[in-house]
């Protein structure tokens, strides 16, 4: 009986994070039904061994995972999905210890047609797809010392992570590794008090490096920064200057690293120039739409533009990792980040608002 398309618009991927792999998709499933369909559970499977779940997701853990195009973000019941209409699984999966990525995925989605005469419960199994064996690019830091915060939440609604952009005629996910990196204090949390915030706030005006030998492919250097005060009349930000001053990098073999929200003036490089991992290409800034003031937003993806492009992961050759924030939620308002040493990582992607040192 036809009821629901389930896609993969790109392969599974992994990433490791604090010496844990991490497994990365999104699925998606759209109704071709005349009648709601409510989603009730999401399998993930390994090809090679079907009877034994990557991951089984149900209930509240399924629908925190559910993102809705078309609805406005935080619609109530996310996993009720009418007709023609589409649900996102976003999946992101930390493999037991020990355990090897699987080679190939399928996915297993179990829901109720909720017919005027009572629902009826259905399986469908399909999305098979190859678990892609590229390594992530391993880059160099993006910026010198610390403490620096990685911001980012692979399933809030909307963050970077989530954010569906159409331009060309497809659908893609730019920001899909992307991390915002703010400087906070040792130890401590960031100024809330906006009387009282230094001129060097989060970072302003630090140091911003290549993290590879480079070609620029692109760069931007002359839009103003956002006062730290936001106003009401401060005009609506357009998709073409969402970005701010940005660099963006060819480190070749189809990969390009995105700079965002550089402070006007300090961009130093322009598109054509070769430059060395290190090189200082510009400094920190708030240009562009920058909701948390001057932060870094650094992301890799599969083509030179910023939303146009699908994201790719990488790794970071070395950091230190010295603690972490509870959530975004809690960096925002002012909570202390708490120590919780690490030691030095090396090839691994930052974990979600973590405290790092370069």
């Amino acid at each position: 009986m036809q009821s629901v398309d389930l896609l993969l618009p790109t392969a599974p991927t992994t990433i490791r994070i604090l010496g844990k792999t991490q497994l990365v998709h999104e699925l998606h499933i759209t109704n071709f039904l005349a009648v709601d369909i409510s989603l009730s559970r999401v399998q993930v499977l390994n090809t090679d061994r079907p009877s034994g779940s990557v991951a089984d997701y149900r209930d509240e853990e399924l629908r925190k995972r559910i993102g809705r195009p078309g609805l406005l973000r935080g619609a109530e019941n996310p996993q009720v999905v009418g007709p023609g209409m589409r649900a996102v699984v976003y999946l992101w999966i930390e493999l037991a210890d020990g355990s090897d990525a699987p080679v190939a995925l399928t996915h297993r989605v179990e829901l109720n047609i909720l017919r005027p005469s009572g629902p009826a419960a259905v399986a469908v199994e399909g999305a098979g797809s190859a678990v892609s064996g590229a390594a992530p690019v391993v880059l160099n830091p993006p910026l010198r010392g610390g403490p620096w915060a990685a911001i980012y939440a692979p399933l809030l609604m909307g963050g970077h992570r989530t954010a569906i952009y159409t331009l060309g005629g497809r659908a893609r996910i730019p920001g899909r590794f992307a991390v915002d990196w703010m400087r906070v204090p040792p130890g401590g949390a960031i100024e809330t008090d906006t009387a009282r915030r230094p001129d060097d706030w989060n970072g302003r005006g630090a140091e911003v490096l290549a993290v590879a030998d480079a070609v620029v492919a692109a760069a931007m250097d002359d839009i103003p920064d956002n006062p730290d005060i936001p106003s009401a009349s401060d005009k609506p930000m357009t998709p073409e200057r969402a970005s701010g001053n940005y660099v963006t990098l060819d480190l070749g073999r189809g990969r390009f690293a995105f700079y965002e929200h550089l402070r006007r003036g300090s961009v130093s490089v322009k598109a054509g120039d070769r430059v060395k991992s290190g090189t200082v290409i510009g400094r920190l800034g708030n240009s562009g739409s920058s909701s948390m003031g001057p932060h870094l937003h650094f992301h890799v993806s599969d083509a030179n533009s910023p939303l146009g492009a699908e994201g790719l992961p990488f790794v970071i050759s070395a950091f230190e990792h010295l603690g972490a924030f509870a959530s975004i939620d809690a960096l925002v308002a002012g909570s202390t980040w708490v120590s919780a040493a690490q030691g030095v990582r090396r090839r691994e992607h930052p974990a979600a608002n973590s405290v790092i040192r370069f």
